[in-house]
């Protein structure tokens, strides 16, 4: 723990207090632009814990942390599972009890056993073949579409489509990060932006916080997987 503290920069430190800052900000002088309906405490209590909390874990994992696994479980999860059953996300809703809590347990486990050989901390990560990226992004796309009908027939669902869309890139980008694949920044940049499009529509707009600073997280931790692969190309290619 001591060794992952010293390890965040001071971009990385930067980083965190600016969304930290903006969403106490965004709280205290906008509370009305937080949630449509500001009636449930529970409700307002998950969107910020969410906020604060998503940040941090998508840094955690642009530093190949297992670690965000653990804040992903206990301060991301548990507060959106109740965020989207008020508002009627009910696909989201049973994908992060049946899928992205069990996986966060599976996928803390797996990378555990995966340290990289110069610092135990930092897990090794590697990428798929441009074959495998079409493949998966049109399975993506056609479980997204399939779920989307179906959920529309529920009584209130809303944003169906969408809502559907936005799951299975998410749980397309658990089940690359539970691998170590580099192609999970591309599944949660798609998943982050179908998230924007929902919290738009919902009035959720302290959560365009969480969906702005990931992104940049995204970018951020793209270019560290990147080279970090291609300084470590020969052992990868032998694992």
């Amino acid at each position: 723990m001591k060794k992952l503290l010293k390890s965040f920069t001071p971009y990385q430190i930067g980083y965190l207090v600016v969304v930290f800052t903006m969403t106490a900000l965004f709280t205290i002088f906008m509370p009305d632009l937080m949630l449509d309906d500001m009636s449930n405490t529970l409700v307002v209590v998950c969107s910020v814990v969410a906020t604060l909390a998503n940040p941090l874990c998508e840094l955690l994992i642009s530093k190949q942390s297992k670690l965000n696994f653990v804040v992903d479980a206990l301060l991301i999860e548990i507060p959106e599972f109740i965020l989207c059953i008020a508002l009627g996300w009910y696909t989201i809703a049973i994908v992060t009890m049946a899928f992205w809590i069990p996986i966060d347990i599976i996928s803390f486990l797996r990378w555990k056993k995966n340290p990289d050989a110069e610092k135990e901390e930092v897990t090794v990560v590697k990428r798929l073949s441009w074959k495998q990226d079409l493949l998966l992004v049109a399975g993506i796309i056609a479980f997204g579409l399939g779920v989307g009908y179906l959920i529309s027939m529920l009584p209130g669902a809303a944003d169906s489509y969408v809502d559907a869309l936005s799951a299975a890139f998410g749980m397309a980008n658990g089940i690359l990060l539970l691998l170590r694949y580099s192609e999970q920044w591309y599944a949660w940049f798609i998943t982050l932006v179908l998230y924007a499009v929902l919290y738009i529509t919902s009035g959720t707009y302290i959560m365009l916080i969480t969906v702005a600073a990931m992104l940049v997280n995204t970018c951020y931790g793209f270019v560290k997987w990147m080279i970090y692969i291609k300084q470590h190309k020969t052992e990868l290619a032998k694992s």
